[in-house]
């Protein structure tokens, strides 16, 4: 079986004790019968998930399920040439095209000269980043679409509850919606977030956007009987 994971940092390979998400998906869903091939990286936004999503099919034969774990509606992401380097850690390449990643209303690009020029205008009102939502939202769904027209199998969902975020911080950073889209297609959505389930069972890292393993293996265990494999 080939599998297909796309995500931002909660969803990378971590190699963090015991288990890392490949290995819990594994232990609970696919058995050791499988391939995984995670296009996860930090920092990445909605676009970048959708964007590789693309290539990834384009070159690729069709996996036989896709997970998407997108994230903060907030995040935004530019496609850049392979050469374009302006001393930012967020120059992301992980499988076809390089991206340049803001991080979210207060993401790392406030860190660089470059990028302030780049993304201040996205967020020129930290409380007014309805645009940048809007489209983070229409790559979500150009996404779904594209797994639904090509009858792959696959689920998605948010890391966190981008209607009702369960922390200050993951709001912050990340943004939230008043409501979901009526274009947004979900079938496939897996009702209960990761972020919301390890707040609740006191599974959060410090910063409190990010989740540790073992309490991430309990929220894929309680949401298993929703995947559409």
């Amino acid at each position: 079986m080939k599998v297909l994971f796309i995500g931002c940092s909660n969803l990378v390979n971590d190699n963090m004790p015991p288990k890392n998400k490949q290995d819990v998906w594994k232990e609970i869903v696919f058995g050791n019968n499988v391939h995984i091939r995670n296009l996860s990286y930090w920092g990445v936004g909605n676009q970048f998930i959708a964007g590789n999503l693309f290539d990834y099919l384009e070159d690729k034969t069709s996996p036989d399920y896709v997970y998407l774990q997108f994230t903060g509606v907030a995040r935004y992401d530019i496609p850049i040439h392979k050469k374009f380097d302006i001393g930012y850690k967020n120059q992301i390449k992980t499988y076809k095209r390089k991206w340049l990643c803001s991080g979210g209303k207060v993401g790392s690009w406030l860190g660089n000269d470059r990028t302030n020029e780049i993304f201040m205008p996205l967020y020129f009102s930290a409380t007014e980043y309805e645009h940048v939502a809007e489209q983070s939202l229409q790559s979500v769904s150009s996404a779904i679409n594209l797994l639904e027209r090509k009858k792959i199998k696959y689920n998605w969902n948010f890391y966190y509850n981008i209607l009702n975020p369960a922390t200050d911080e993951c709001k912050n950073f990340d943004g939230m919606v008043n409501e979901l889209p009526n274009y947004l297609d979900t079938s496939k959505m897996i009702k209960n977030d990761p972020h919301t389930f390890c707040y609740q069972s006191g599974g959060l890292h410090e910063d409190h956007c990010h989740f540790y393993n073992d309490h991430y293996e309990k929220w894929l265990n309680s949401i298993k009987d929703q995947l559409t494999l």
